[in-house]
């Protein structure tokens, strides 16, 4: 349960909102987009960006969203390597 990890927990504690849209989209394509709507500035309002520990633990947990849905992972074409690589 993605509620016992205490990644989450950091995220919960600091971001509640966030931790709510985290909770309810785990294991579904929505995750994905929430993830790069945090990690990305998509809107024309400012942005303060995330305390360290924030922005590492939502990396720790996209991170083990993709190990566990990986069906999930969008991929883009790398232009340097001519492969793919995670978007």
């Amino acid at each position: 349960m993605i509620e016992e990890d205490p990644h989450f927990k950091v995220v919960q504690t600091a971001f509640p909102n966030i931790g709510k849209k985290i909770a309810l989209f785990w294991g579904h394509p929505e995750f994905v987009a929430l993830m790069h709507e945090l990690q990305h500035d998509v809107s024309d309002r400012p942005r303060a960006g995330f305390p360290a520990e924030v922005l590492f633990a939502l990396h720790s947990l996209e991170a083990k969203h993709d190990a566990q849905y990986p069906h999930l992972v969008k991929e883009s074409p790398d232009i340097w390597a001519g492969g793919h690589r995670r978007l």
